[in-house]
């Protein structure tokens, strides 16, 4: 655990929002640090501007004032971590708190896009609420639709139905719920769970959010999530570096820049504020001509078509000088970016005050104009329509994004302490665009039924597009606002190790630091390194030997014999998609994967995100076993995957985790190759760490991070193999997490390891067995 603080006085505050933890009991291994700043302090004894006591009559007299309760925002990676944390605060004293939890409308929208809009395929639920809420697209929609549209109904009940902690308790909702709560109240009440929980926001005592909520300054202040003198903490910190340092950066695909332009300009056209969207277009125009400027400096490529310039952001900064977009241009763009922005919000997403408020005549006017247009004759002008069209123009949310997002960034950029933080780069590609004939009645099969490839409807054609990517190396540009605004901040995770990154990463002091212990008993996890395998080959993971046979099959021997000891589930890590494949194969080949199969049922984490769920489904119904066939499952993953974060492995889900090799990242990434070089030029002006030992720490994080699958609860028992020769040196277990560290056995021989692996097996399962009986 790591804090920060704001220094001032100590002060007592006697409130029921007061936080308590002295009776606290800790259910999992747990590493944080806090941090405190000055500067909000003050904002601790002013007076609360929106609780105001009424001045006395004497006007001599002082006013009396009441300190500002800070709000907790509790952070964390994902949505299913925030549940699990909410089910742990109803279960303490606490549970009274109010609580809200922030998410996406993909969360919380309980609208269906059929009702409305059967005919458009929305990408999001947001586009649809967009479209819903804004008068201009209803406008649009209802000509092109030739209905009448009105407003989303759950929007304008939301303001009234689940907007106050009252409210809520009145339909049987507790102050601490989850999403699912909110979500079947909004449904069962006809109200909007997304602009609900807005509301509630404005009284909550501890804020639910994933980390990016916080941490992204678009987001943030998309959300207009007020952090000064509150409190912030943030679970699963192990990733707030690598968070931090994407948040500051930008990747630009010219062709969406221009298409952003074009956009802007559309609007200049028909829009009140035209001079702000005409500047802005004018930038986007002046920046895309630089990037094509610049295209010609990169003279070689690669196999795969792709070429690559890059600089550092003072040459960038001067460049853009140079060009006549610099720091003038670029405040007059951020400015107009402001302006534009603003009134966008006031248009498409009103303010969540009026949600209680009827439409004042809106709808009765639209259906009137509607009625009228849809009755015109269809043969309609398309000089008419887009003459309609220019008068509801509005920028997309595509748009906006990227509009908010080179704000932030380049905001960064030019700031002096920051400016010598950014690598730029310019990428050149080749890909293949798919471009429609215009006769979409040629025929396309000639003689015999063969396709004619010259006369296919969609043809695809090679072009070149240029990326251009802004790359933060210094996490600290972000987390600095947070430190400057937030009264406390505390930093928590079960893998924090190695911390000592930590302090000058993130430019901190954190003076509160915590590694603590495992709440298991020694027994309950058996460690051990593995150095050599059934043959005696050295299983050393470095990347010459992993292409060699004898190591994939030794690995493969490793494997079943882990399996054949292990009951239930067995979860295997390796350092890369590539290796997992490279050794699938070569089983495959030799016939090792049907004898794993015949033990285990065998599953590959899959590089898609969306195919993870249907496969775990299938895993746990697989250690359960409820099908015939083999008993248990062998799920092979790789470090810094779904798998490692935030998935339940608890009890017989993962009775071992074999961690193979030491996960370095690629060290051929640009992104890893830059932050190294970053790190060894500036370590003594910035007591950054070296970029040897930054790189070091990168790998046992996500070792760290991987274990931790094994052991999830206090009576939970599992196996962790260390497989990798490497480990035999003292120095390569440092960086372990600290409850690991102490528990690693050194066996020189695999058949050692085996005999004990069994023994500890039927130990736990002896005990599991007395344990049911009590």
């Amino acid at each position: 655990m790591a804090v920060f603080k704001q220094p001032g006085k100590k002060r007592k505050i006697n409130n029921s929002r007061d936080l308590d933890v002295s009776n606290g009991k800790s259910m999992s291994n747990d590493e944080s640090i806090m941090t405190n700043d000055s500067s909000a302090n003050n904002s601790l004894m002013t007076e609360d501007e929106d609780e105001k006591i009424e001045p006395q009559i004497e006007t001599n007299m002082p006013k009396k004032s009441r300190p500002v309760i800070p709000v907790i925002y509790f952070c964390t990676r994902t949505h299913k971590q925030i549940e699990q944390v909410i089910k742990e605060l109803q279960r303490t004293s606490f549970n009274t708190a109010k609580s809200c939890v922030l998410a996406s409308r993909e969360h919380t929208c309980i609208q269906d896009s059929n009702i409305y809009y059967p005919q458009i395929s929305y990408k999001s639920k947001t586009e649809l609420c967009r479209d819903l809420l804004d008068p201009k697209a209803r406008r649009r929609n209802s000509i092109k639709f030739r209905r009448t549209i009105d407003r989303c109904s759950y929007y304008d009940n939301g303001g009234v139905k689940i907007s106050t902690y009252g409210q809520l308790a009145k339909f049987g909702v507790e102050s601490v719920w989850d999403i699912e709560d909110i979500v079947r109240l909004g449904i069962s009440k006809k109200s909007c769970p997304y602009y609900g929980t807005r509301l509630l926001l404005k009284t909550a005592e501890i804020v639910f959010c994933p980390y990016n909520y916080i941490i992204d300054p678009v987001i943030r202040n998309t959300m207009n999530l007020k952090l000064k003198g509150h409190v912030i903490i943030v679970d699963e910190a192990h990733n707030i570096e690598d968070q931090c340092r994407e948040a500051a950066s930008l990747q630009l695909d010219q062709t969406n820049m221009n298409l952003a332009k074009a956009d802007c300009e559309k609007v200049y056209k028909s829009c009140s504020n035209s001079l702000s969207y005409s500047r802005l277009a004018r930038y986007l125009s002046e920046l895309s001509k630089w990037i094509d400027q610049k295209s010609n400096d990169i003279k070689t490529y690669d196999d795969y078509n792709r070429g690559v310039v890059s600089w550092t952001g003072t040459y960038t900064i001067a460049s853009f000088d140079d060009f006549g977009i610099g720091l003038t241009a670029f405040e007059k763009f951020k400015k107009d970016c402001e302006t534009v922005l603003a009134d966008s919000a006031e248009e498409s997403e009103p303010d969540d005050t009026k949600m209680d408020t009827k439409d004042n005549g809106e709808n009765e006017l639209v259906e009137k104009e509607d009625s009228d247009l849809v009755e015109k004759d269809e043969d309609e002008t398309l000089e008419n329509r887009s003459s309609q069209d220019n008068v509801d123009a509005a920028i997309t949310n595509a748009t906006k994004t990227l509009l908010s997002s080179i704000c932030s960034v380049f905001s960064l950029l030019y700031d002096e302490k920051y400016k010598f933080d950014y690598h730029v780069s310019l990428e050149k590609i080749m890909e293949l665009k798919k471009y429609e004939h215009k006769d979409r009645n040629m025929k396309t099969t000639g003689i015999g039924g063969w396709i004619n490839a010259a006369a296919q409807p969609d043809d695809s054609r090679p072009v070149w597009k240029n990326v251009i990517s802004f790359l933060c190396l210094n996490p600290a540009a972000v987390f600095g606002e947070l430190k400057s605004t937030a009264r406390t901040i505390i930093l928590t995770s079960g893998t924090l190790s190695p911390m000592q990154s930590f302090q000058s990463e993130l430019g901190t002091q954190f003076p509160i630091a915590l590694e603590a212990g495992h709440v298991i008993k020694p027994d309950q996890c058996w460690v051990s390194s593995v150095s050599v395998g059934p043959d005696g080959t050295d299983l050393n993971g470095q990347y010459r030997n992993i292409n060699t046979y004898n190591y994939q099959d030794e690995m493969g021997k490793v494997l079943w014999d882990v399996c054949a000891a292990v009951p239930h589930g067995v979860l295997c890590f390796m350092p890369s998609y590539m290796l997992m494949e490279k050794l699938y194969s070569r089983w495959q080949v030799t016939g090792q994967l049907n004898r794993l199969k015949q033990i285990k049922v065998v599953m590959c984490e899959p590089r898609r995100g969306d195919q993870l769920e249907e496969l775990m489904t299938k895993y746990y119904a697989a250690v359960r076993g409820d099908e015939k066939g083999p008993s248990g499952a062998l799920f092979l993953a790789v470090y810094r995957g779904k798998i490692s974060e935030g998935l339940d492995f608890s009890d017989n889900n993962a009775r071992a985790v074999v961690a193979v090799g030491i996960p370095f990242p690629n060290y051929k990434d640009a992104a890893v190759t830059h932050k190294k070089d970053y790190n060894d030029k500036h370590h003594k002006n910035k007591g950054l760490l070296p970029g040897w030992e930054w790189y070091q720490i990168q790998a046992y994080r996500a070792l760290n991070q991987a274990l931790g699958r094994c052991i999830r609860h206090r009576n939970d028992w599992g196996a962790i193999l260390l497989v990798d020769s490497r480990y035999e040196q003292p120095k390569n277990l440092s960086g372990l997490s600290k409850w690991i560290r102490g528990r690693v056995e050194r066996n020189n021989s695999w058949s050692t390891i085996v005999t004990k692996l069994k023994n500890f097996v039927e130990t736990r399962q002896y005990e599991d067995s007395i344990a049911a009986l009590t």
